[in-house]
């Protein structure tokens, strides 16, 4: 009686050991592990909405947002809607994406590795557009896409510390 109770204490160890948060804890490895997966979940979801928002037709997302087509466009030689969905979008990617590899902001790998991840999606995207009636594929949507991921993820470690 004694082993099967003392084994039947192991397992109830083990049990609590996975319920306790790992936030909670004192070990710093295992709050970073946490952290970036968070991380990752966070960027794969918002990557996810990214590419469904840019697969659907633009007069829907102008309709969403209220604004004109001619807004859309760049309206009367300002920045269009578009412009500024393309840099918020991709600058938010590559901020998420900077705690996926690393739980110091300011790390320069988890920044490049940031930037060269969100900019390839951007890319990406572009090249899903050739084939969408509603959708244009453009060089320069992709070079908008680079810039708002190097400022997304240059803002970040600029603000520095560490996540989590």
């Amino acid at each position: 009686h004694q082993a099967v109770a003392s084994q039947i204490r192991k397992g109830d160890a083990r049990r609590d050991a996975r319920r306790t948060p790992v936030t909670g804890g004192a070990d710093p490895t295992a709050r970073a592990k946490h952290s970036r997966r968070r991380a990752r979940r966070a960027a794969v979801a918002w990557c996810l909405l990214v590419v469904a928002a840019s697969l659907v037709d633009p007069a829907v997302v102008l309709d969403v947002v209220g604004a004109s087509p001619a807004a859309g466009a760049g309206g009367t030689g300002g920045v269009g809607v578009f412009t500024v969905a393309h840099l918020a979008a991709y600058g938010v990617l590559a901020w998420l994406l900077v705690g996926v590899w690393s739980s110091n902001a300011r790390d320069p790998r988890a920044v490049i590795t940031a930037i060269a991840v969100a900019a390839a999606v951007g890319a990406g995207v572009e090249l899903l557009q050739v084939p969408v009636a509603a959708r244009t594929a453009s060089a320069a949507d992709a070079l908008v896409n680079a810039v708002g991921a190097t400022v997304g993820a240059g803002v970040r470690a600029a603000l520095g510390g560490r996540s989590g």
